[in-house]
């Protein structure tokens, strides 16, 4: 008993790990330097979450605290309000939580995963959770590589500002995502997944990343492109002034 407790908690914390590292990827955070303090809150989280599921077995009710960890624990390792930690943290909770099921259903297609499979067996849940270990680890190269990811001003996440306008309706998002994971989770422990949450998770999950990504062009066009834009037209404008002045003298 006590073997399998650390055996799943082994694995999920590098599953998490890899979660936590996608999250800090897609916004851009560096990490090269906090593997040990991410490691060591994936094995927080995974002790709770374990805790939760085989000990106090409140298993539909893990996420939350599970979560409130690494929200927590990542706006006190890297300095950031609240609201932008709670945006990072979700978001890559929820993109692993797609990768996930997205390996539950495809092992159901191809009858890699049986109907009466038993979802709570070691077996079946250490190989989830290393097939999205690997599938997650693929994506963070390809986001490395091509330097894609996310760019937010801490100013503009701040407690002040974090439920106006746009940081309302991503709110919102993020809240209605995490409230979706929530039933996933309950229909697996009653292994009956429902497929219409699966797609409408990922649709909201998909309809989040693009308002995130027309918020993140916003953001680069305002603080880069256009200030190099203005500077170039004032120093266009100086030229044909000077140019102008030489000619009537």
């Amino acid at each position: 008993m006590l073997m399998a407790f650390v055996i799943k908690v082994f694995f999920s914390s590098i599953e998490l790990s890899t979660m936590i590292i996608l999250s800090l990827t897609m916004f851009r955070f560096q990490f090269s330097y906090n593997y040990h303090k991410i490691y060591s809150i994936a094995l927080l989280m995974s002790l709770v979450s374990f805790t939760f599921r085989d000990i106090i077995n409140l298993t539909d009710f893990l996420i939350i605290p599970v979560l409130s960890i690494e929200i927590i624990l990542i706006m006190l390792v890297y300095k950031l309000p609240f609201f932008y930690s709670l945006l990072i943290c979700i978001t890559g909770y929820v993109a692993s939580g797609v990768i996930e099921l997205a390996i539950f259903w495809i092992g159901k297609e191809l009858h890699i995963i049986k109907a009466n499979q038993d979802t709570s067996s070691l077996t079946f849940i250490t190989c989830i959770q290393i097939s999205t270990t690997l599938l997650t680890c693929l994506l963070i190269y390809l986001l490395q590589r091509r330097k894609i990811g996310f760019l937010f001003k801490s100013k503009n996440l701040a407690n002040s500002t974090a439920l106006k306008g746009y940081n309302f309706l991503l709110s919102a998002i993020l809240v209605v995502s995490v409230i979706l994971l929530e039933l996933i989770l309950m229909s697996l422990n009653q292994k009956s997944v429902s497929f219409v949450f699966t797609i409408l998770i990922t649709i909201i999950f998909l309809l989040g990343i693009y308002i995130a990504y027309k918020h993140n062009r916003k953001i680069i066009n305002d603080t880069y492109v256009r200030p190099v834009k203005d500077e170039l037209d004032r120093s266009l404008r100086n030229e044909n002034s000077k140019s102008n002045t030489k000619t009537l003298s």
